[in-house]
């Protein structure tokens, strides 16, 4: 047994004492059963690379929650993000029981589960079971848990996440200096790029086949993680599909105020002189990279690993393409806006049949990744990072280039239970921006980002830790949805319908299909269709949740 595996079995040792189960003496409880099988199901991520044999269900990370854990996660199916939904709601539907613990990322799904009497209150078990790292985590962004109580009790646990995810404008340098043209700062220089992006033949093929910018606004117009179209409705004030305040501090739904309508007329020039692909309004984030990959388009807004995934697989085919980050430009009044994520990229359900034993395993499983946010060595994890996510030699020394790990480079948080890594947002941010300004890190900080796959001396992270950087520095055009509670009765009822017209009318107009007088055609009806009560629900919601004096 290697060093580093003996390391490991010590802290697991070392864990299951002291942080399974903070501040309840449950260490007493968790004795040596032999493997604990916990159950679940997963979405497929298309970005996930499975190499040397690996799968979804038996991976190398499956394989360490096992031994070094004990903890043997059995996956019964997995489909993709579409299919997944799908399959989720025929679970609930069924008799069948539901697996020991399972993530929902869409809310319509997850209202459903959060009132279907099969889910264990999740924060109960939370609050017995969680480390005390993990609760610190959760207590930097307390509004996580709002869309999951229901009647005071927290029926689901949020994934959250750090900041440093909201979008910049990723542009390809390569074509600016072929073209002997400047990133952009305002809405009318970034029109001069794109028309040359779109018309003067940036990848030299002689073809008239890229174009300036792309989006993906299929089924809704925000929350994409590539592709996003926010900061372009910001640059008027205004983001679609979130609640914020009016100047009496009540909260209004942003889709209908007048500003969106610049917004609009703004897209819908740019898509009348081509700027924008064809068939804009049928893409997914998915297929906004495969435009990315295929080398057609100059520029995307999207978070900071916009850098690994799509751009890497786009510099394996041309391997001069450069995508740099930029700030997002402001807006013809000078203002400049973009979508805030939520404090949280989806949720979890535990299963009220879950057995006590799975459920302390469940526990010591997730504790141990929050572990790896505080320790003091970067390569707790190694013993299913190594190899995948970088290469540790004997000497103690790491390299983590594509080019040099047998297979290529592995993201293994994607493998964890629910696709992420344990996100402790303050640490991650703090090792982020120190690190973009070129300052020493010591071990822990080193240690937070190798718990997320980053090696802070790999030049191939660099665009990823210059984005979040950006992005960190534009933190006060950040507008963020106020509304975080469930859906209210009448959302439950009338929301799809709503939602419906919504994106019908702002895609008509974008596609010039019915002129900009349809956009207060669609208010009058949004609010005589529920919106009126909705308003008033959300506000209800909103006042509930203020502090008492």
């Amino acid at each position: 047994m290697s060093w580093k595996k003996i390391s490991l079995s010590l802290a697991v040792i070392f864990l299951t004492t002291f942080i399974v189960c903070d501040g309840v003496s449950v260490q007493q409880e968790v004795t040596d059963h032999g493997d604990v099988i916990l159950t679940t199901v997963k979405m497929e991520d298309p970005t996930i690379f499975y190499k040397n044999g690996d799968t979804v269900s038996d991976n190398v990370h499956t394989r360490w929650a096992k031994e070094a854990l004990g903890v043997d996660i059995q996956t019964q199916w997995s489909a993709p993000s579409n299919d997944y939904n799908m399959k989720l709601k025929l679970l609930l539907s069924s008799d069948n029981p539901l697996p020991d613990v399972f993530s929902s990322n869409v809310m319509d799904t997850t209202n459903q589960f959060l009132t279907s009497g099969k889910v264990l209150d999740a924060g109960e078990a939370f609050d017995k079971y969680a480390s005390s790292t993990w609760k610190a985590a959760m207590a930097e962004v307390p509004e996580a848990w709002q869309p999951f109580t229901v009647k005071g009790k927290r029926m689901a646990i949020p994934i959250i996440r750090e900041e440093g995810l909201q979008p910049v404008l990723w542009i390809r340098k390569d074509w600016l200096n072929k073209l002997g043209l400047k990133a952009p700062k305002s809405l009318d220089e970034l029109e001069a790029v794109m028309n040359a992006f779109t018309f003067n033949d940036p990848d030299g093929n002689g073809l008239d086949d890229t174009y300036g910018i792309d989006f993906a606004i299929k089924d809704q117009y925000i929350a994409s993680p590539t592709g996003d179209i926010s900061w372009v409705f910001g640059a008027f004030g205004v983001i679609p599909e979130i609640w914020k305040k009016d100047n009496k501090g009540h909260l209004v739904y942003s889709s209908v105020q007048p500003e969106i309508k610049k917004a609009l007329l703004k897209l819908r020039s740019w898509k009348n002189k081509g700027f924008m692909g064809e068939h804009v309004a049928l893409q997914d984030f998915n297929q906004v990279n495969e435009n990315v990959i295929a080398g057609k388009v100059g520029i995307v807004a999207g978070p900071s690993w916009f850098a690994n995934y799509p751009v890497q697989q786009l510099k394996a085919k041309v391997p001069n393409a450069e995508f740099i980050p930029y700030p997002i430009p402001t807006g013809p009044d000078g203002i400049t806006g973009r979508l805030k994520g939520n404090s949280y990229i989806s949720s979890f359900f535990i299963s009220k049949d879950i057995s006590k034993e799975a459920l302390q395993a469940f526990f010591k499983y997730q504790n141990f990744l929050y572990e790896a946010t505080v320790t003091k060595d970067p390569f707790l994890l190694s013993d299913f990072q190594n190899g995948y996510d970088y290469v540790l030699k004997q000497d103690g020394s790491v390299y983590s280039e594509n080019s040099e790990i047998p297979g290529g480079k592995v993201s293994t948080f994607k493998y964890t239970l629910f696709n992420h890594y344990a996100s402790y947002p303050s640490r991650i941010k703090k090792s982020i921006l120190k690190l973009g300004k070129g300052e020493d890190l010591s071990s822990d900080e080193q240690a937070i980002l190798f718990s997320m796959g980053i090696d802070p001396n790999n030049p191939d992270e660099y665009p990823v830790i210059e984005a979040d950087v950006i992005a960190a520095v534009q933190d006060d055009i950040d507008q963020r949805n106020l509304f975080q509670g469930p859906a209210t009765k009448t959302m439950q009822s009338r929301n799809s319908y709503l939602q419906k017209i919504e994106l019908d009318t702002f895609n008509s107009i974008i596609y010039n299909d019915q002129p900009i007088e349809a956009f207060d055609e669609f208010v009058k009806k949004w609010y005589e269709s529920g919106g009126e009560q909705i308003t008033k629900e959300v506000n209800q919601w909103y006042k509930s949740i203020q502090p008492h004096e």
